[in-house]
Protein backbone atom coordinates (compact mmCIF):
# COMPACT_ATOMS: atom_id res chain seq x y z
CA UNK A 1 0.00 0.00 0.00
CA UNK A 2 1.40 3.23 -1.19
CA UNK A 3 2.69 5.79 2.08
CA UNK A 4 0.15 8.30 0.00
CA UNK A 5 -2.99 5.73 0.20
CA UNK A 6 -2.43 5.23 3.79
CA UNK A 7 -2.30 8.82 4.56
CA UNK A 8 -5.49 8.81 2.51
CA UNK A 9 -7.58 5.70 4.54
CA UNK A 10 -6.45 7.09 7.88
CA UNK A 11 -7.76 10.50 7.50
CA UNK A 12 -10.79 9.17 5.93
CA UNK A 13 -11.24 6.56 8.59
CA UNK A 14 -11.04 10.13 10.87
CA UNK A 15 -13.67 12.18 8.75
CA UNK A 16 -15.21 10.06 7.16
CA UNK A 17 -18.32 10.71 8.08
CA UNK A 18 -18.26 14.37 6.53
CA UNK A 19 -17.01 13.22 3.41
CA UNK A 20 -20.33 14.15 1.46
CA UNK A 21 -22.69 16.59 3.54
CA UNK A 22 -25.11 17.69 0.14
CA UNK A 23 -26.37 14.93 -0.79
CA UNK A 24 -29.60 12.29 -0.71
CA UNK A 25 -32.15 13.26 2.44
CA UNK A 26 -31.47 10.34 4.35
CA UNK A 27 -27.92 9.58 3.50
CA UNK A 28 -26.87 13.68 4.55
CA UNK A 29 -28.82 13.77 7.42
CA UNK A 30 -26.59 10.88 8.91
CA UNK A 31 -23.60 12.74 7.21
CA UNK A 32 -24.46 15.68 8.75
CA UNK A 33 -24.73 14.47 12.64
CA UNK A 34 -21.17 12.55 12.17
CA UNK A 35 -19.84 15.83 10.97
CA UNK A 36 -21.64 18.03 14.11
CA UNK A 37 -20.42 15.55 16.25
CA UNK A 38 -16.41 15.52 14.99
CA UNK A 39 -16.76 19.31 14.92
CA UNK A 40 -18.14 19.69 18.49
CA UNK A 41 -15.43 17.22 20.00
CA UNK A 42 -12.41 19.08 21.55
CA UNK A 43 -10.52 16.15 20.44
CA UNK A 44 -11.20 12.50 19.35
CA UNK A 45 -9.07 9.53 19.38
CA UNK A 46 -9.33 5.90 17.48
CA UNK A 47 -7.52 2.69 16.54
CA UNK A 48 -7.60 1.13 13.43
CA UNK A 49 -6.71 -1.74 11.44
CA UNK A 50 -6.16 -1.45 7.96
CA UNK A 51 -6.29 -4.63 5.39
CA UNK A 52 -5.15 -3.89 1.86
CA UNK A 53 -5.39 -6.51 -1.75
CA UNK A 54 -1.99 -6.32 -1.97
CA UNK A 55 -1.66 -7.42 1.10
CA UNK A 56 -0.28 -3.92 3.35
CA UNK A 57 -1.93 -4.66 6.40
CA UNK A 58 -1.42 -2.41 9.38
CA UNK A 59 -2.81 -0.99 12.37
CA UNK A 60 -2.15 1.97 14.56
CA UNK A 61 -3.76 4.92 16.49
CA UNK A 62 -5.40 8.45 15.61
CA UNK A 63 -5.89 11.92 17.17
CA UNK A 64 -7.91 14.15 15.92
CA UNK A 65 -8.43 18.21 16.90
CA UNK A 66 -10.54 20.23 14.41
CA UNK A 67 -8.16 21.17 11.87
CA UNK A 68 -5.48 19.50 13.78
CA UNK A 69 -4.25 15.71 14.07
CA UNK A 70 -1.35 13.03 14.62
CA UNK A 71 -1.53 9.26 13.58
CA UNK A 72 1.11 6.76 14.25
CA UNK A 73 1.62 3.06 12.69
CA UNK A 74 4.71 0.99 12.42
CA UNK A 75 5.03 2.79 9.25
CA UNK A 76 3.99 6.10 9.49
CA UNK A 77 3.58 8.85 11.89
CA UNK A 78 2.00 12.55 11.15
CA UNK A 79 1.71 15.29 12.88
CA UNK A 80 -0.25 18.39 11.47
CA UNK A 81 -0.57 21.69 13.72
CA UNK A 82 -2.91 23.59 11.14
CA UNK A 83 -0.37 24.91 9.17
CA UNK A 84 3.05 22.76 9.05
CA UNK A 85 2.85 18.64 8.63
CA UNK A 86 5.59 16.60 9.31
CA UNK A 87 5.40 13.01 7.85
CA UNK A 88 8.19 10.24 9.70
CA UNK A 89 8.70 7.46 7.41
CA UNK A 90 10.34 4.20 9.28
CA UNK A 91 11.51 2.95 6.17
CA UNK A 92 13.75 5.83 5.59
CA UNK A 93 14.17 7.17 8.69
CA UNK A 94 12.80 10.51 7.36
CA UNK A 95 10.96 13.10 8.79
CA UNK A 96 9.78 15.41 5.76
CA UNK A 97 8.05 18.52 6.55
CA UNK A 98 5.99 20.49 4.47
CA UNK A 99 3.14 23.03 4.62
CA UNK A 100 0.17 21.70 2.47
CA UNK A 101 -1.51 23.49 0.11
CA UNK A 102 -6.21 23.76 0.10
CA UNK A 103 -5.65 20.86 -2.58
CA UNK A 104 -2.79 18.65 -0.22
CA UNK A 105 -5.22 19.00 2.33
CA UNK A 106 -7.86 17.33 0.70
CA UNK A 107 -6.00 14.26 1.23
CA UNK A 108 -3.96 14.67 5.07
CA UNK A 109 -6.16 16.94 6.59
CA UNK A 110 -9.38 15.63 8.16
CA UNK A 111 -11.53 18.60 8.35
CA UNK A 112 -10.74 19.85 5.12
CA UNK A 113 -12.48 17.24 3.55
CA UNK A 114 -16.02 18.59 5.34
CA UNK A 115 -16.10 21.93 2.51
CA UNK A 116 -13.09 20.23 -0.08
CA UNK A 117 -15.11 16.86 -1.31
CA UNK A 118 -18.70 17.84 -0.45
CA UNK A 119 -19.15 18.91 -4.35
CA UNK A 120 -17.28 16.23 -5.25
CA UNK A 121 -19.34 13.03 -4.21
CA UNK A 122 -22.27 11.72 -4.66
CA UNK A 123 -23.65 9.49 -1.27
CA UNK A 124 -26.23 7.06 -0.47
CA UNK A 125 -28.08 5.02 1.86
CA UNK A 126 -27.17 1.05 0.83
CA UNK A 127 -29.87 -1.97 1.45
CA UNK A 128 -28.68 -3.60 5.14
CA UNK A 129 -26.57 -5.95 4.42
CA UNK A 130 -26.90 -9.78 6.09
CA UNK A 131 -25.09 -10.24 8.95
CA UNK A 132 -24.29 -6.38 9.78
CA UNK A 133 -25.75 -5.43 13.03
CA UNK A 134 -28.88 -3.03 12.58
CA UNK A 135 -27.60 -0.33 14.21
CA UNK A 136 -25.12 0.13 11.72
CA UNK A 137 -25.71 2.02 8.11
CA UNK A 138 -23.40 1.84 5.12
CA UNK A 139 -23.33 5.01 2.83
CA UNK A 140 -21.69 4.88 -0.15
CA UNK A 141 -19.61 7.74 -1.58
CA UNK A 142 -19.07 7.42 -5.27
CA UNK A 143 -17.37 10.52 -6.93
CA UNK A 144 -19.31 13.15 -9.04
CA UNK A 145 -19.23 13.18 -12.76
CA UNK A 146 -16.79 15.19 -14.27
CA UNK A 147 -14.28 14.66 -11.16
CA UNK A 148 -10.86 12.92 -11.15
CA UNK A 149 -8.73 11.76 -8.40
CA UNK A 150 -8.13 7.99 -7.05
CA UNK A 151 -10.88 6.97 -5.49
CA UNK A 152 -13.23 5.24 -7.60
CA UNK A 153 -16.16 4.57 -4.89
CA UNK A 154 -16.09 4.35 -0.46
CA UNK A 155 -18.31 2.08 1.59
CA UNK A 156 -18.21 3.94 5.43
CA UNK A 157 -20.28 1.93 8.05
CA UNK A 158 -21.49 4.14 10.77
CA UNK A 159 -22.38 2.89 14.01
CA UNK A 160 -26.13 5.30 14.41
CA UNK A 161 -26.17 4.38 18.31
CA UNK A 162 -22.65 6.66 18.75
CA UNK A 163 -22.43 8.23 15.64
CA UNK A 164 -18.92 7.18 15.15
CA UNK A 165 -17.37 5.41 11.94
CA UNK A 166 -17.04 1.60 12.41
CA UNK A 167 -15.47 0.18 8.54
CA UNK A 168 -14.29 2.23 5.40
CA UNK A 169 -13.78 -0.18 2.46
CA UNK A 170 -12.29 2.11 -0.16
CA UNK A 171 -11.61 1.03 -3.97
CA UNK A 172 -9.15 2.86 -5.84
CA UNK A 173 -9.04 3.93 -9.74
CA UNK A 174 -6.62 1.06 -9.89
CA UNK A 175 -8.88 -1.51 -9.22
CA UNK A 176 -7.43 -1.90 -5.59
CA UNK A 177 -9.10 -2.36 -2.14
CA UNK A 178 -8.23 -0.86 1.31
CA UNK A 179 -10.42 -1.96 4.07
CA UNK A 180 -10.22 -0.58 7.46
CA UNK A 181 -11.90 -0.85 10.69
CA UNK A 182 -12.24 1.32 13.55
CA UNK A 183 -12.40 0.54 16.79
CA UNK A 184 -11.87 2.58 20.51
CA UNK A 185 -13.59 6.04 19.12
CA UNK A 186 -13.75 8.50 22.35
CA UNK A 187 -14.25 11.98 22.92
CA UNK A 188 -11.17 13.12 24.47
CA UNK A 189 -10.21 17.10 26.67
CA UNK A 190 -8.75 20.29 24.58
CA UNK A 191 -5.04 19.42 23.67
CA UNK A 192 -2.84 22.04 22.95
CA UNK A 193 -0.91 23.03 19.41
CA UNK A 194 2.00 21.37 20.76
CA UNK A 195 -0.06 18.04 21.04
CA UNK A 196 0.44 18.38 17.35
CA UNK A 197 3.82 19.17 16.64
CA UNK A 198 6.75 16.69 15.81
CA UNK A 199 9.62 16.83 18.26
CA UNK A 200 12.57 15.45 17.16
CA UNK A 201 13.42 13.52 20.59
CA UNK A 202 10.27 11.29 19.58
CA UNK A 203 12.15 9.77 16.75
CA UNK A 204 15.76 9.99 17.39
CA UNK A 205 18.11 9.13 14.41
CA UNK A 206 15.80 10.25 12.03
CA UNK A 207 16.52 12.77 9.19
CA UNK A 208 14.98 16.00 9.13
CA UNK A 209 14.70 17.16 5.45
CA UNK A 210 12.64 20.62 5.21
CA UNK A 211 10.00 20.68 2.05
CA UNK A 212 8.61 23.94 2.47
Amino acid sequence: MSIRLRIFLFILLASACAGAVRAADSAASLLERCAEKLAASPSVSARFTVRASDGGDTAGEIVVARERFRMSSPQLHIWFDGRTQWSALAAAKEVNITEPTAEELLTTNPFAIITGYAGRYNCRLLPHAAGTPANVKQVELIPRQGTSGDIRRAVISIDTRTLWPVKAVVTMASGATVAATVTGCAVGGKLPVSAFTFKPSALPGYEVVDLR
